[in-house]
């Protein structure tokens, strides 16, 4: 039997996605408490929301999960949970690291070391109260908490950094990094797998970590990810940075953003301005949209290409097939192609050209004098 939950927010509003997430967890039913107060110094939550929380928690058959929308320090926790004893207190950091630590290691490592914090806070409080501990009391209760918080502290490091360079190292032969976000509801998987052709269960919350996979858009190789919906509407949480190290990464490697969904415009605009990169915005998840959207952002490069005959030509031409578009090809006193290039495959690919004795053109500069720019615009333009 699933347990129910009670979200109880005091900020006027709840944070968007913060109830899927939730139900995502098992928990049934999920109801809610809204309030408008201050922050208590030692609740965090106000007395008059924390006595609403226990008329609900005497009325309930079965005590519900309070999960406080919010962020409370490891000592307001601790006062919470001592006076709602009844039930279990968490935050919603706590929910979405959950959420996510059955993929996502860094972000079971993160719930361990709330755990030792809380458990600290607790012996330290033990402490204080008995005020006669000795070394083998509870004062060797607080050293033991400290140890285990430094061990996950380092292997929360560890696990980052290692999290970070996978996004960083991986998929490094492409044109462009385009980065999907969105709230807790937005359609990011289904947009990526329709992009990528892979096939990602859809579901609330996820990925777990970032997802990358490969597709072309014209003339670009271009990296894809998808990433978990953030629960925020003005930016990426730091306590979410901590278990999604490689989504900051991938952010600062992206080319561009697309925000998917609703209500998305306000988070994925302060993102994007964050890491100075320009966005697009998509309500529905359709590929063909993302496309469009894409080739405008992505800058590409017209370019003419006479090649001589001879044995490696052919096997250039096909490959050229692969990194451009070609939109003219003919056959004369050599082979003459109008390309249209990545900007950042141009390089690569007059190298390859000049290899075999070819020329290639630019035709976005002013040379019009030029003869296969000429003889490439009669043949296609």
């Amino acid at each position: 039997m699933s347990k129910p939950a009670l979200i109880v927010s005091q900020s006027g509003r709840l944070t968007p996605g913060v109830t899927t997430l939730v139900a995502a967890e098992g928990y049934e039913p999920v109801s809610t408490l809204v309030t408008e107060r201050a922050e208590n110094g030692q609740y965090y939550l106000s007395s008059a929301t924390v006595a609403r929380i226990e008329q609900r928690l005497a009325e309930a058959h079965q005590p519900p999960v309070v999960v406080v929308d919010g962020e409370p320090h490891i000592g307001q926790l601790v006062d919470l949970q001592a006076r709602l004893q009844s039930t279990t207190v968490v935050d919603r950091r706590r929910v979405v690291w959950e959420r996510l630590a059955d993929e996502n290691p860094v972000a079971a490592t993160r719930i361990s070391l709330q755990a030792a914090r809380l458990a600290r806070r607790h012996a330290a409080n033990d402490q204080r109260d008995a005020a006669s501990a000795g070394p083998s009391g509870t004062s060797g209760r607080v050293a033991d908490c400290d140890e285990r918080t430094q061990t996950h502290r380092d292997r929360l490091e560890q696990q980052q950094a290692t999290a970070r360079r996978r996004v960083r190292t991986g998929h490094t032969a492409v044109d462009a990094v385009v980065v999907l976000l969105g709230t807790v509801d937005a359609p990011t998987t289904p947009l990526w797998n329709e992009l990528t052709g892979h096939e990602a269960t859809v579901e609330g919350g996820r990925p777990a970590r970032p997802a990358t996979a490969q597709t072309t858009v014209g003339p670009h190789t271009v990296a894809v990810i998808d990433t978990p919906g953030i629960p925020a509407s003005d930016g990426l949480p730091e306590w979410l940075e901590t278990v999604l190290p490689g989504l900051v990464t991938a952010l600062e490697r992206s080319t561009c953003l697309l925000g998917v969904g609703e209500d998305h415009e306000a988070l994925v605009e302060s993102i994007a301005q964050r890491f100075e990169v320009p966005y697009r915005s998509l309500e529905r998840p359709a590929a063909t949209a993302a496309r469009t959207e894409l080739e405008d952002l992505l800058p590409s490069v017209p370019c003419a290409v006479r090649l001589p005959y001879g044995d490696d030509t052919q096997a250039l031409v096909s490959a050229l097939h692969d990194r451009a578009v070609v939109h003219a090809t003919e056959y004369d006193d050599a082979i003459y192609l109008r390309l249209e290039v990545s900007r950042a495959a141009t390089e690569e690919i007059g190298r390859r050209v000049t290899a075999v004795d070819g020329e290639l053109k630019r035709l976005d500069t002013h040379d019009s004098d030029d003869e296969t720019n000429t003889r490439a615009r009669d043949r296609g333009e």
